[in-house]
């Protein structure tokens, strides 16, 4: 095998393996170097559960029934008297809490143009995590008086309405894992509507969670990427290198390639050739040709029976004029 060969081997794998390295280097950058991990080191919940009796007046459609408890039948407006809501809330954590849980309710009513808050309540502390509360009760009489004064007021009217209740639990514990700050606001909506049942009354989110945790992130380095990337450097450094010594050796192995002097060129077409001093002016419309060889451009000057003509100044050129059209070459 020549030598220029085997240079040409080694640049065109040094080339290969310089690519490689590089794509390897990207590779390894896209992992990071730090992993941050969370652990949970507590967790907690709050807990509302609402129950409810509906008072009834009498009625046909439940047989005179007296009283609505859940999932016992529809709560149509005209013939519920009152409804009798209770409160169970509950405060858990994965470990022992010392725990201060403040709390208040309002009740507000309202309609897509208004809204009134009814009720209030002072807030309340206790270290219980077990509260149970006795709401005040929803008397529909009492709700329709407030909304015809408040339509008065305003001129705006309503057939459906809404009543909030919103009770507030502030919770402040401590654990073995540190602090924990949460506020509970699971709020209880009875919408008054009128719909393709008739007018009835819906009492949504009967029970409600809200949830936490403590945690601790913790981040850790990865050695096995830093090495990799580490490895990654040493290759890329390594194909460089070898790079450019190969590209070095392949150029100082090259075969030069010989000029052949003007004059030897062009002897063997001594006969159709004349030199001249300066570049033959040739017409502002004429259209050049170049021609690649000087084969070429002998054959075409026998064909039009025409001389080449020699200019050495600035770069020699072999140029044909065969009236408007120029066939130059240039050796």
């Amino acid at each position: 095998m020549k030598k220029t060969e085997k240079t040409r081997i080694l640049l065109t794998t040094f080339i290969i393996l310089t690519l490689a390295s590089i794509i390897t280097v990207y590779a390894v950058h896209q992992t990071p170097t730090q992993e941050t991990t969370t652990n949970t080191l507590c967790t907690y919940r709050s807990t509302a559960t609402y129950d409810y009796i509906a008072t009834l007046e009498p009625n046909t459609i439940y047989n005179n029934k007296t009283t609505l408890e859940p999932d016992e039948g529809t709560l149509y407006t005209k013939i519920t008297k009152q409804i009798n809501i209770t409160l169970t809330y509950t405060f858990y954590a994965s470990l022992p809490t010392d725990a201060s849980i403040t709390y208040s309710l309002t009740q507000t009513l309202k309609t897509p143009a208004w809204s009134y808050q009814i009720n209030e309540t002072t807030p309340t502390t206790t270290n219980q995590k077990l509260i149970r509360i006795t709401i005040p009760p929803v008397n529909k009489a009492e709700l329709e008086t407030i909304k015809r004064q408040i339509e008065t007021d305003t001129g705006t009217s309503s057939t459906t309405y809404t009543l909030e209740i919103t009770p507030t639990f502030t919770i402040e514990a401590n654990t073995t894992a540190g602090p924990i700050q949460q506020t509970f606001t699971p709020t209880l909506t009875l919408n008054f509507q009128r719909t393709n049942q008739g007018d009835i009354i819906t009492i949504e989110e009967l029970l409600q969670t809200q949830s936490g945790a403590i945690t601790d992130n913790q981040t850790i380095t990865r050695q096995d990427v830093i090495n990799q990337r580490n490895a990654s450097y040493i290759l890329v450094a390594t194909s460089l290198t070898g790079l450019g010594f190969s590209t070095y050796f392949y150029i100082k192995t090259k075969p030069k390639i010989e000029e052949i002097p003007l004059d030897k060129l062009i002897a063997p077409y001594k006969d159709l050739i004349i030199e001249a001093q300066t570049t033959p002016k040739t017409p502002p419309e004429a259209t050049t040709i170049n021609v690649e060889t000087i084969q070429e451009l002998a054959r075409t000057a026998e064909i039009l029976a025409k001389p080449i003509i020699l200019t050495r100044e600035p770069k020699p050129t072999l140029t044909i004029i065969d009236q408007n059209t120029i066939y130059q070459h240039k050796p």
